[in-house]
């Protein structure tokens, strides 16, 4: 039958769109359930990730405030080693000792003497008559 013979073709109401092909329930069923899975990885993927990124941010600011605490360590201890040398300098001055020596009832000795211990190796001090200069040629005898 042709359309002039009075069969109309039935036409989809406005607004709504016939399928091109018919999808059978079950394919549709499946299709809906893989993107499901998708878009579930792509969140699972995408969470760990950001959350990872935060981690390591923290970490990182972390090591930064330690990093600052060193510093300011390192400038303290700077300070008192300088502090501390400054006092080691005064202390140890040989004016400074000297006066302590004296007000302490110390005092230079009149005579000083030169003990020579016997032994191989003994050095004699300076300007002294040692007996390997002499002609006896024998050490601590």
């Amino acid at each position: 039958m042709t359309p002039a013979q009075g069969t109309r073709i039935a036409t989809p109401p406005e607004g709504t769109r016939a399928p091109d092909r018919a999808a059978p329930p079950s394919a549709a069923r499946r299709a809906r359930r893989h993107h499901l899975g998708f878009a579930l990885l792509a969140a699972v993927l995408l969470g760990s990730m950001v959350f990872g990124i935060v981690v390591l941010n923290a970490l990182l600011a972390q090591a930064s405030f330690r990093m600052d605490q060193a510093e300011r360590r390192i400038e303290e201890l700077s300070l008192e080693h300088l502090e501390l040398v400054r006092e080691q300098a005064t202390l140890s001055a040989p004016g400074r000792i000297a006066a302590w020596a004296s007000r302490h009832g110390m005092r230079l000795p009149d005579d000083i003497r030169i003990l020579h211990a016997p032994g191989v190796g003994s050095a004699d001090p300076a300007g002294a008559d040692s007996p390997s200069s002499g002609s006896s040629g024998g050490a601590g005898t």
